[in-house]
């Protein structure tokens, strides 16, 4: 039996955030403990539970609508036919609507600011704030927490985050976001200055430095809140996978940067023996990652949650694993079930001719197995071609996948692996693989474009002519670039690669969809950010040629405009939707489809993976039964596309032996 949750204990706690790899049960847990909290404190604390996934799925885990219903309590009460929790609030935040309102709510005095803080007119610095404020809307979400909790309405708030590499992001925002103030802190001390040196009086402040204060505050309350250990907990969810344990150890250093609390780890999706040679091998292929868990996180307690034979879904469903981790219940073991679904497998066909092949779906549905399985069938089936698959992911697990080390470097594939049908076949390999290190690119954009202002002033300002604020203004523009530029910047790598004609077919494994869907978002935003940033370097070019930093800002644009172009044309790029035969997975997949459709970036294909094998077991009929009506509604919703099942492995997908037999089963023999 399990250790019952500290977080299920301690009555201290305010602030509960649940966060991992896409796919490994954050929601359910998330959602689960906002249940057993409210149930345990009926009658004197009320419970909030809030995702901040982009891609939100607490609606699904509790099997209503929820949304950003901003009420007099500011969340929707957990309130269906079947269960009423009267004191469990949930909310979908909005985070997009949240950084609206506070540009909206501050436009004037952002204005101000930027006309009062540099010699350049007051269109060119206004136009960066208006396009955008360096990752506010995540920010606001931030504050919009601390907020409600100093408010007192809610007395525990419980957050579902998005997968790990974005969470990292979100975490580490307080430190960007107090950079950003300390820039506009510095246009205003140009007028502090001004003002005293021409009026001879004390400097009185005005809505600008009580702007600067209050967002300087608020910031500040937040790292103080997600850092202090008597209110605050991190829960991380893993799997006994290894990718996945790799990227709980990338988390678990990013909660110790951020000095943000960590005291157990819950271990989701344990094996327990039954009496099928399926469910036995997947128990032996845990038994190497449980170990390496207990060993890595010994310092934790971890907290062991096992397979369950049906998909948690729903109050009942929540209350019944909170009542496992008391203690007080076993897994639900369901009868012997009949299975009399027909399947016909459908075999994906990849155009050759295609340049861009996209992979997405909801965390953990397995978008990267088949992404690097695909790019080997395609290096494979043709070998005059050359093949990369990359990923922008900041939660990089290509590695992971082939087994050996990618990172920021073209890595051909086959170089380092002893042992496999690939090298047998193909000595000379025609496959690559990238996992790009966009915050590189973007540090390097921005320390050569600081070289380049302090050039402009040298020679602009002359000897002695130099002032302070407007030389430290300028070298901090970048500091005003739009969220997810890293993320344009890595597709920029890729249209320079394409340009350099060195790679014919360019496989690209995605973000989970929430950050997917955003990323849509972003190219006309980037673009327009971009041709204010070159429009502003072009005036000053009769001064000092900006050479680098000018000419890449330029360069960028057009590269967005291709990016768009590409993948936009049915010709050159189709995209595989990868879901698996459960409600939340249907219903993301719903989600990311019509997105894409609005996108217009053709979707040809979804791929159902995970997929229950037939057995006599009755743990695993049971899952095959729940999955295969799934099946049918995917094949009902999406009829005129292309539909591939993917069976489940008795042990997880890694290196060229596994990625071939996936290629096997979704491409057929590729002839």
């Amino acid at each position: 039996m399990t250790n019952v949750p500290e977080y299920f204990q301690n009555k201290e706690l305010r602030l509960i955030l649940f966060g991992g790899k896409g796919g490994v049960g954050k929601t359910t847990m998330a959602a689960a403990a906002a249940v057993h909290l409210a149930r345990s404190f009926q009658n004197d604390k009320k419970v909030l539970v809030i995702s901040t996934d982009p891609a939100h799925s607490l609606g699904d885990s509790f099997g209503i609508e929820i949304g950003d219903k901003v009420t007099e309590d500011r969340g929707s009460t957990i309130n269906n036919q079947q269960s009423t929790i009267r004191n469990l609030y949930a909310r979908e935040l909005d985070a997009v609507k949240l950084g609206d309102e506070f540009k909206r709510k501050n436009e004037a005095v952002i204005k101000k600011l930027a006309d009062r803080g540099t010699y350049f007119d007051r269109n060119d610095i206004t136009e960066f704030f208006n396009l955008s404020l360096p990752g506010m809307d995540e920010v606001m979400a931030v504050i919009e927490i601390a907020n409600i909790l100093k408010e007192g309405i809610y007395d525990i708030l419980i957050l579902d985050t998005a997968p790990t590499g974005h969470t990292v992001r979100m975490l580490s925002l307080p430190e960007q976001m107090l950079k950003w103030i300390e820039f506009m802190d510095l246009m205003q001390q140009k007028h502090r200055f001004m003002s005293v040196h021409f009026t001879g009086k004390k400097y009185v402040k005005d809505e600008c430095d009580f702007f600067i204060d209050k967002l300087s505050s608020d910031i500040e309350s937040v790292k103080k809140l997600l850092s202090d250990e008597q209110t605050t907990r991190f829960v991380p969810v893993t799997i006994p996978e290894p990718m996945a344990t790799s990227e709980t150890k990338r988390l678990l250093s990013a909660l110790e940067k951020n000095n943000i609390p960590v005291t157990e780890i819950i271990v989701n999706r344990v094996a327990d023996a039954h009496e099928c040679a399926f469910c036995a091998s997947k128990q032996e292929d845990q038994r190497q990652p449980l170990s390496e868990i207990e060993e890595s996180f010994s310092q934790y307690s971890l907290i062991k949650v096992p397979l369950f034979p049906n998909e948690i879904r729903g109050v009942e469903e929540l209350k019944g694993l909170a009542d496992y981790l008391m203690g007080i219940s076993k897994p639900y073991e369901s009868p012997k079930a009949v299975v009399s679904v027909e399947e016909v497998q459908a075999y994906l066909a990849i155009d050759p001719n295609l340049e861009f092949v996209l992979f997405g779906g909801k965390g953990g549905v397995g978008k990267t197995s088949l992404a690097s399985a695909a790019a080997l069938h395609l290096a494979q089936c043709n070998p005059d071609k050359n093949i990369l698959v990359f990923c922008t992911d900041p939660a990089h697990s290509l590695s992971d996948s082939f087994k050996l080390t990618i990172g920021d470097k073209i890595t051909p594939i086959h170089q380092n692996l002893q042992s496999s049908i690939f090298n047998l076949h193909y000595p000379k390999t025609n496959l690559y693989a990238l996992e790009i290190n966009a915050d590189k690119l973007f540090e390097d954009f921005k320390q050569d474009f600081k070289k380049e202002i302090e050039e402009i002033f040298d020679k602009f300002l002359g000897g002695g002519v130099d002032i302070k604020f407007d030389r430290e203004v300028m070298t901090e523009l970048l500091t005003l670039a739009p969220p997810g530029l890293d993320e344009i910047m890595a597709l920029d790598k890729i249209m320079d690669l394409r340009k350099e004609g060195k790679f014919d077919i360019f496989v690209l494994d995605t973000s989970p969809t929430g950050h997917l869907l955003r990323f849509l978002e972003l190219p006309d935003m980037v673009r327009e950010w971009l041709n204010a940033f070159f429009r502003l370097l072009l005036k000053y070019k009769g001064v000092v040629r900006l050479a680098k930093a000018a000419e890449k800002a330029l360069a960028m644009s057009k590269n967005v405009r291709r990016i768009q172009e590409a993948f936009m044309d049915h010709n050159k790029t189709n995209f595989a939707a990868v879901t698996i035969a459960e409600a939340m997975g249907l219903l993301e997949l719903e989600r990311l489809v019509s997105a894409l459709d609005n996108a217009k970036i053709h979707c040809g294909s979804i791929i159902v993976n995970m997929v229950i094998p037939q057995t006599d077991c009755n743990f695993c009929s049971s899952k095959r039964v729940e999955q295969a009506g799934y099946i049918k509604k995917i094949h009902s919703i999406f009829s005129s596309r292309t539909i591939t099942n993917v069976p489940m492995f008795p042990h997880e997908v890694r290196g060229i032996d596994d990625l071939n037999k996936i290629g096997e089963i979704v491409f057929g023999n590729g002839k």
